[in-house]
């Protein structure tokens, strides 16, 4: 069972997305799963743990996942950093 945590603000700080969060009980992670939509914007991330240590932070709904993909992440008290990740969130004008 995953406990979810929903996104509260997303920002882009240089090349990071920056994702604060309800809930600031989460793993401190090197490693977790960006969860993506079928054009490979952000979702969620997955920060792994084992059964009811399992954390997901969610900007939108599971049902809008269609890949998964790793990424280096770090989460301090409530703020999630994924590292060179603003490009999931920040789309051309033509997309």
């Amino acid at each position: 069972m995953i406990s979810d945590r929903k996104a509260l603000s997303v920002r882009i700080e240089g090349a990071d997305c920056v994702i604060t969060f309800e809930g600031g009980d989460a793993p401190s992670v090197g490693h977790a799963a960006l969860l993506l939509d079928d054009r490979g914007r952000l979702v969620g991330v997955d920060l792994g743990g084992g059964g009811l240590d399992r954390v997901a932070v969610m900007i939108g709904a599971h049902e809008d996942v269609a890949s998964q993909r790793d990424a280096n992440v770090s989460v301090d008290i409530g703020t999630l950093r994924i590292h060179s990740g603003a490009g999931l969130v920040i789309r051309s004008r033509s997309g």
